[in-house]
């Protein structure tokens, strides 16, 4: 998970930050997150969090008489990014992750990385948060650069004005 508050993105992107206040509230967070979401993806960790899945249902052997075909690639397909806004305009948190999606998938992402009684932990997440923290965070300034390039044509089109345009 990457996390960007109001105070650290003002200390660490200087200029940026200063550029993205001046924008229309709704018309920054989109595109504060949309890069944050393309630093996570374009740092390989949707790849990277594939490839330490483990495909689930697999084993030896052939499959017995009169047993169905069982996809094991269900939980590597369901790893995806999102990015949300968390708090209000001025002292609010923006927040990326990396996982599962909601529901099935992640109850067995949760007892594959952490384990159960019967099966020990696997540390996929972790293993891949170690790997893309790095090339997240050096990707994330020219990321903010090109969404604020964005952000500005968006507000000079007049296309999205929010509720009182």
């Amino acid at each position: 998970m990457i996390s960007v508050n109001a105070t650290q993105l003002i200390s660490d992107f200087g200029e940026i930050s200063k550029a993205y206040e001046r924008l229309p509230s709704h018309i920054a967070k989109k595109h504060l997150l949309a890069s944050m979401r393309r630093a996570v993806v374009k740092s390989g960790g949707v790849k990277l969090l594939r490839q330490n899945t483990p495909p689930l249902g697999t084993r030896r052997g052939r499959r017995k008489k009169g047993e169905k075909p069982t996809s094991t690639g269900g939980l590597r397909k369901s790893v995806m990014t999102k990015a949300r806004w968390i708090g209000t305009n001025k002292s609010g948190v923006a927040v990326a992750g990396l996982g599962y999606k909601y529901g099935w998938n992640s109850r067995k992402a949760i007892w594959k990385e952490y384990g159960t009684r019967w099966q020990s932990a696997m540390n996929m997440m972790q293993r891949t948060f170690d790997a893309i923290r790095g090339p997240v965070a050096s990707l994330l300034a020219g990321e903010m650069a090109a969404a604020l390039e964005k952000a500005q044509a968006e507000v000079a089109s007049k296309r999205n004005q929010g509720y009182g345009g």
